[in-house]
């Protein structure tokens, strides 16, 4: 695609099809390339694939049906990864109703409550969670797996009969809860459709995509999947992290999207195995080579580095990554091996994507510059974001919609900046400021990335005890316990920082943080663990 338009700050946007509804992507992409694959999938050990007038027309038969047997009703959406999910999702939106989607890692009480929160009467669930889906008294249930039954109970309704109201209630996806309860954010099909619209004009894919994030989560569903899928690229669904490797080699994907903490697994596995054939040296000496020639405008990347580009399939050139921080060392080393890495940043009340890194403009470091129709502005040192891809509010939670929803912009809660040239840089979580007895506000994301950099420390987390600041910390293997070690690490934190802003002591952990399923460190658990 040609880049062809601009932003205020001069930023080059690709020409994307507007789009205003969920209804679109699936219209749209039947009557462009009917016959072209768009999901493939592994059933019983084969993989699977479905074309994009496959997908339609599976969509729009379940559809009629539930519009057949349900009006405007919440309709929960729990289970794991999967074809026969999404169908699910895509349906349950487009006959009128509102798909809530639930963490399927969540426990029976969780989803209970989660359940009760979004007045749900109606639950569609994979077999996986039958034992306790049965136990909670419900109107209606559904199996995923049963997708076919549904499918041969209807006929599929015109397209002119389709209900599809642009700015009506239409998913409720919940916040993960790291610094407090979940939330219930409502978003509409626009939400949904301009968020996607956004994001595609900063990035133009050429090949397959595989997608091993939860579709519970915003980023994973519209982001890896209904973005790709608006994109025309084939996506191969992952179900199990354990076969990611083995679907990458396999699928040979051109883009991945991830968080950061696969990104440093990437990392450590690919030092790991040059370790175990004595290789390290060499991958050194190879990575100086190849960048001394990049700047020599000769790039020999695929060649020098093919061995390890295997592993992901042999394809792979971009990595979209966002979800949390993401140290820029790790986005330097893997451009170093042909592979970029485009950070970003979202939030599930913008629908998720509200800035990102392009191939042709970055900013290591940053998370990049805002989508197009999406405005960032700083308030009070807070990331404020205004556009149509911010959802409608928290369902039913006047109070803390009249909290962050502010003369039409959303207060994210995030700190940062924007700086001279359009780049978004985020300092810090507005929830996790340190507050000294002094009054000074400390941002305890800044100096866990300063330590992150050290190659002892596998996880950080700071935070405050007796108006001192505490560092916890988990090490990478061949630290765990060595107290010694991080004590003079922390010493040599300290040297040139105020009395007010140094480190007390440091703890060490023998196992990993406690984290949600989107792999985030769970922060209000931190200091009250037993």
């Amino acid at each position: 695609m040609v880049k062809n338009m601009k932003a205020k700050n001069n930023h080059e946007y690709y020409d994307i099809k507007d789009i205003n509804n969920l209804f679109d992507i699936i219209k749209n992409k039947k009557e462009e390339m009917p016959n072209k694959t768009a999901f493939s999938f592994r059933e019983n050990g084969e993989i699977i694939h479905k074309t994009y007038a496959e997908v339609y027309d599976e969509i729009i038969k379940l559809s009629s049906y539930f519009h057949k047997n349900h009006k405007d009703k919440h309709i929960a959406l729990i289970g794991e990864n999967s074809y026969n999910w999404l169908i699910f999702f895509w349906a349950i939106i487009l006959s009128g109703n509102v798909c809530v989607v639930i963490d399927k890692d969540s426990d029976k009480n969780k989803v209970s409550k989660l359940l009760r929160q979004a007045d749900c009467k109606i639950i569609c669930f994979s077999n996986k969670y039958c034992s306790f889906i049965k136990e909670i008294l419900f109107m209606k249930t559904y199996q995923i797996g049963e997708l076919n039954k549904y499918l041969a109970k209807t006929n599929k309704m015109p397209e002119q009969e389709m209900i599809v109201d642009d700015d009506k209630d239409a998913a409720i996806f919940f916040t993960s809860g790291t610094t407090g309860p979940n939330k219930a954010v409502v978003l509409s099909q626009k939400n949904m459709a301009k968020d996607i619209v956004g994001a595609s004009s900063c990035y133009d894919p050429y090949g397959p995509v595989v997608d091993f994030l939860p579709f519970h989560h915003a980023f994973g569903l519209i982001t890896a999947v209904l973005m790709a899928y608006n994109y025309g690229m084939p996506v191969l669904i992952n179900d199990s992290l354990k076969t990611i490797m083995k679907d990458l080699k396999e699928y040979k994907p051109q883009t991945i999207f991830a968080v950061p903490l696969f990104i440093e697994t990437f990392y450590k596995q690919i030092w790991k195995n040059a370790r175990s054939h004595h290789r390290q040296m060499l991958l050194k000496l190879s990575i100086k080579l190849s960048n001394s020639l990049v700047k020599m405008g000769i790039d020999k990347r695929r060649k020098l580095f093919k061995s390890i580009l295997h592993e992901f399939g042999g394809n792979l050139d971009t990595i979209i990554c966002g979800g949390a921080y993401l140290d820029k060392r790790y986005i330097k080393w893997f451009r170093s091996i042909g592979i970029n890495i485009l950070n970003g940043y979202g939030i599930t009340e913008c629908g998720p994507v509200v800035s990102v890194n392009m191939v042709h403009n970055y900013k290591d470091g940053s998370v990049g510059v805002p989508c197009k129709g999406v405005e960032v502005k700083v308030i009070d040192d807070e990331l404020c974001v205004k556009g149509d891809n911010v959802m409608k509010g928290y369902y039913k939670d006047p109070k803390s919609n009249s909290t962050v929803l502010k003369d039409g912009y959303f207060h994210t809660g995030d700190l940062g900046y924007v700086d001279e040239d359009g780049f978004v840089f985020i300092t810090g979580r507005k929830k996790n400021l340190i507050i000294l007895s002094n009054g000074e506000n400390i941002s305890p994301e800044l100096i866990e990335n300063v330590l992150k950099k050290d190659d002892a420390i596998c996880e950080v987390v700071v935070y405050p005890k007796d108006n001192k600041i505490i560092a916890q910390i988990y090490p990478n293997e061949d630290f765990i316990g060595d107290q010694e070690y991080f004590d003079e690490l922390i010493y040599k934190y300290n040297k040139d920082k105020p009395k007010n802003s140094q480190i007390a002591y440091v703890e060490l952990r023998s196992e990993e943080f406690p984290k949600n399923s989107s792999k985030k460190i769970i922060r209000d658990l931190i200091g009250k663990e037993k």
